[in-house]
């Protein structure tokens, strides 16, 4: 029966009690020259003391090896990453919608848009040359029409345009939605589709809609859509 003040339990315990970040091969080769430094008791024949002096240093050695795994382990990567922590994937950026400064009819447009369909994000500031006019547009939702043209819309959230501006047919209200139109190519064309302050659109699904139904249904090619000036980049 061994006690804490055997030198053999000293030497495990000595092990058992070290920084578990200890380098693990250091800790086995200073359990091992311990063990060749601990004095053994003669008073069983030599022969005997011999075989118990063999059999102890393969009990040290097995334990050591035992307690390199178990230190070992501990630096194991875990699910996640070291430690255990669980790693977070990092949120895909929105994809590009479309970004650029352009000026069609008359108007100066400062775009920038990411996302599709009813999940559109950006802001567009809207200014008239000559004019007071001012206006921001929350970005909300984008189609491409199955001709190929790209449609962007959003609410109206500011504006200072004159209510009574006859090419915009009651201004640029807030509250109100607005889309650009375009028809890529070289060079990108474009068009403004502004709802009225009587139509009472909704939503921007909604404002598509009534494009739709618009006697004047706006088609690559139909008259309005003419070169922007000022450049254009269109996501994939």
């Amino acid at each position: 029966m061994t006690t804490e003040h055997d030198p053999r339990t000293r030497v495990v315990l000595s092990w058992l009690r070290e920084d578990a970040y200890e380098n693990p091969e250091r800790m086995l080769l200073r359990a091992l020259d311990e063990v060749d430094a601990t004095p053994q008791r003669r008073s069983w024949p030599a022969w005997r003391s011999n075989r118990m002096n063999t059999f102890t240093k393969f009990i040290a050695a097995a334990a050591a090896v035992l307690l390199v795994a178990v230190v070992g382990y501990q630096f194991l990567p875990r699910s996640g990453g070291v430690g255990g922590e669980p790693t977070t994937a990092p949120s895909p950026s929105p994809s590009l919608l479309a970004r650029g400064t352009f000026t069609a009819h008359g108007i100066t447009a400062e775009l920038d848009a990411t996302g599709s369909g009813a999940d559109v994000a950006g802001t567009m500031s809207m200014s008239e040359s000559g004019t007071d006019g001012r206006a921001t547009v929350d970005l909300e939702c984008a189609r491409t029409t199955a001709d190929g043209l790209i449609e962007i819309g959003g609410l109206i959230t500011d504006s200072t345009f004159d209510a009574d501006n006859q090419a915009w047919h009651g201004g640029l209200p807030e509250g109100q939605r607005v889309a650009i139109v375009f028809e890529p190519g070289s060079p990108v064309k474009a068009i403004w589709w502004v709802t009225s302050a009587n139509q009472g659109v909704a939503s921007c699904a909604a404002m598509f809609e009534n494009l739709d139904s618009a006697a004047d249904e706006i088609l690559p090619g139909s008259p309005g859509l003419d070169p922007i000036q000022g450049t254009v980049e269109f996501g994939p």
